[in-house]
């Protein structure tokens, strides 16, 4: 036997004999959102938020060990959607816990399908206010639907708008004559359709808009003359909050634009759920149920980009904080008015 074939088989024997490389376990979260369809641009600045929650514990080693997955999945912002994709998430018995979704709508649909599942919901936009059925596995993020309608009309009220006419539909003929100013409890994409349907009969009303007007898509649709618009937020802009200038830097890098208030809040929503995941795993030795996340999400405590974050009973955020922007030079989210 020559001495090169001989070589060559030790190198084989060794390599045969020496351990495998175990991957490292997983588990995953999932994330629902309008990644494709008219909403597209709001699901993808929440998309990059989430992963940069995951990236960054993945690269500190993980939960307890476990790296972390995402398993993403459109929804269009519609109910019926959300409801199927939920129904597709809570199949996979990995998927400990999820964010989502952005639509109010979208959201009250799917809690059920979660809830059932008793898979954790960690929710970064607004929706209606819990109780004891809705609130159970879930926590929300943001100011819910009453808290952030009630500031709303407090700012209304500031600029001498005591009862402002609240328009859902793009239908402007449905505005009485005597209206002083309008309130849009609509999108983005039909705020601003409203807006400039608005300015044909060159009528002028205070405008002010809900959490769902807030959205880059309001200035790409109505440009100029959403200028003076006072909206609600229950997340901040992060390229204003000091303390999130790390989170900025890093998004910009990843994204290849500036993040918005939900890439904010729904980073905060990411990192809470994680946390709820390693409560558990350190409870309990080993990869939790879904019960446990579940269980531990609500006790979940922690400083975040929106500010101070915990939960009550029911899983609403304890001291609800609500901004209101201006939009000016057709920019979004426009001018911090308050705090």
């Amino acid at each position: 036997m020559s001495k090169a074939l001989l070589s060559l088989l030790i190198v084989w024997f060794l390599a045969a004999c020496a351990p495998l490389q175990a991957a490292p376990p997983t588990l995953k979260i999932g994330l629902v959102g309008p990644f494709e369809g008219l909403h597209r641009p709001l699901g993808y600045e929440v998309l990059f938020a989430v992963k940069l929650a995951i990236q960054e514990r993945n690269a500190t080693g993980g939960l307890q060990g476990y790296q972390i997955e995402l398993v993403a999945l459109n929804d269009f912002d519609e109910p019926a959607e959300a409801e199927r994709q939920a129904k597709a998430l809570v199949v996979d018995p990995a998927v400990l816990g999820v964010v989502g979704h952005l639509a109010p709508t979208a959201t009250e649909a799917a809690l059920p399908i979660y809830q059932a599942a008793e898979v954790a919901v960690s929710v970064p936009w607004t929706i209606a206010e819990p109780d004891d059925e809705s609130g159970r596995g879930v926590i929300r993020l943001a100011a819910n639907q009453t808290e952030s309608l009630a500031r709303l009309a407090e700012a209304a009220k500031a600029q001498g708008v005591s009862q402002p006419f609240s328009l859902t539909t793009a239908d402007v003929t449905a505005i009485p004559d005597q209206a002083q100013g309008l309130t849009l409890l609509t999108d983005g994409v039909t705020a601003g359709e409203i807006i400039l349907a608005l300015a044909q009969p060159q009528r002028h009303l205070p405008l002010f808009g809900g959490p769902e007007v807030g959205s880059p898509q309001l200035t790409q649709v109505a440009g100029s003359q959403a200028t003076g618009l006072i909206f609600v937020s229950p997340g901040p802009n992060p390229v204003e909050v000091p303390a999130a200038a790390e989170f900025v830097r890093a998004y910009q890098a990843l994204a290849s634009f500036a993040p918005g208030p939900r890439a904010g809040l729904a980073y905060d929503a990411t990192q809470v759920l994680l946390d709820a995941i390693e409560a558990a795993l350190s409870e309990t030795g080993r990869l939790p149920t879904r019960a446990t996340v579940s269980a531990k999400l609500g006790q979940v405590q922690r400083a975040g980009l929106s500010g101070d974050i915990a939960f009550d009973r029911l899983g609403q955020r304890r001291d609800q904080p609500v901004w209101l922007y201006q939009i000016v030079d057709e920019s979004y989210p426009g001018k911090l008015i308050f705090p």
